[in-house]
């Protein structure tokens, strides 16, 4: 029989699904974090700033979404797990402050944060689970083998003094952390970990990842009120902040509209959901997550200088940015069991803004910056009037069947 007092686990009732208020505390810091990645890309970005972004907001994700599996095993409603998670909260904001000069004067206060929170979650989970979940404890033991050998990569890029070589450093450490899921946590000896060590709560974990995807969308909307606060409301103003406005509606719907609340149905009806948790929101929200960020910071440029012409990197924000979301999305949705023929305008909608990019870096086509976020916000619009008039198209199949 279980002892209570001796277990940090969450139960086995409905409740267990619940995300508690201490897990929304932790996650005001991720909002904060990601508001943190525009300063790395800057008000001139440069396809270094944008691999520097895109390497940041992958360690930013890998911060939370492990936390997100330790909190889906632990309860927080006991005081030790809570104190845990504020801890790392804690540790979380010094993370956040250090972003935007990560690559530049406060790469060891990022690392130190990033690698501190890693070590210290991971050995937390190991000392909770030893005895009622040894199997858990035994993953986490792996997750500490592979993140020790990141972590040498994380320390040397410190002292990377050359440009672009703390990046390629930092991002054989980003390889070799996303790796580690991918390989079940493979040891000399050892081999692949088993997926008893990686049972999860399906609706919880799925409604996790839901809320950060939430964050990410806040950070579009404190977007447009910062600009309309910060400088004069000119008609080409306006219209970028509604182009804006409008987006971040369009990214909310595909997402929450269909595939947040079938994912959540599919992965709680799997009998292995360590897979689906793996594939679907470790690795795939990822991708959504960096779609959201770069077409966020695309809007911002167009609102800050809407008659500026675009350049390539802008041009990658504003169109590639979306189309890596949709993208994102469509992969989502296959992994949650929705068959291809039921996404095709998000395929579609990928390809169209793909086309706009090709056409602004190759073709000739050289819209202003207001000019390009209208055009991908007209995308994203006719992809929500497609996706729901194909799902009304069902709902009335449906229904007469």
């Amino acid at each position: 029989m279980r002892d209570d007092r001796l277990t940090f686990l969450r139960g086995e009732d409905q409740d267990a699904e619940r995300v508690t208020y201490v897990e929304l505390f932790f996650d005001l810091v991720f909002a904060f974090a990601i508001t943190q990645i525009s300063g790395v890309l800057g008000e001139h970005p440069t396809p270094i700033s944008l691999s520097e972004a895109v390497v940041i907001c992958l360690a930013v994700w890998w911060v939370w979404v492990y936390t997100a599996w330790a909190t889906n095993w632990l309860d927080p409603e006991r005081r030790p797990v809570l104190w845990l998670l504020l801890a790392l909260a804690a540790i979380g904001l010094v993370l956040s402050e250090a972003i935007p000069q990560a690559f530049e004067n406060r790469a060891a206060v990022f690392v130190a944060a990033y690698l501190g929170h890693g070590f210290i979650r991971t050995l937390a989970v190991t000392a909770a689970t030893r005895r009622a979940a040894p199997a858990i404890a035994g993953g986490q033991v792996r997750i500490l083998a592979w993140s020790t050998a990141a972590g040498i990569f994380w320390l040397a890029g410190i002292f990377a003094d050359r440009p672009g070589l703390r990046l390629a450093i930092w991002g054989a450490a980003i390889v070799i952390e996303y790796a580690g899921p991918w390989a079940l946590f493979w040891l000399p000896g050892l081999g692949r970990s088993d997926w008893s060590a990686w049972r999860i709560r399906g609706g919880h974990f799925s409604e996790r990842a839901a809320l950060f995807i939430i964050i990410v969308l806040g950070e579009s909307i404190l977007v447009v009120g910062r600009g309309l606060s910060v400088q004069p409301v000119t008609p080409s103003v306006a219209i970028a902040a509604l182009s804006a406005f409008v987006a971040a509606v369009a990214m909310w719907f595909l997402y929450f509209a269909h595939s947040q609340d079938r994912g959540r149905r599919y992965i709680a009806g799997q009998d292995t959901s360590g897979p689906v948790a793996r594939l679907s929101y470790t690795y795939l929200h990822v991708v959504l997550v960096i779609g959201l960020v770069l077409g966020t910071h695309g809007s911002d440029l167009a609102l800050e200088h809407p008659g500026e012409p675009t350049d390539g990197v802008t041009q990658v924000l504003l169109f590639a940015g979306p189309a890596l979301y949709l993208a994102g999305l469509v992969a989502f949705k296959l992994s949650i069991g929705i068959p291809v023929g039921w996404i095709p305008w998000h395929r579609a909608g990928t390809v169209l803004l793909l086309a706009l990019f090709g056409l602004s870096a190759v073709g000739g086509l050289n819209p202003t910056r207001l000019e390009a976020a209208l055009l991908s916000t007209a995308v994203l619009v006719l992809v929500v009037i497609g996706d729901e008039v194909e799902y009304l198209r069902r709902e009335a199949q449906t229904a007469s069947s």
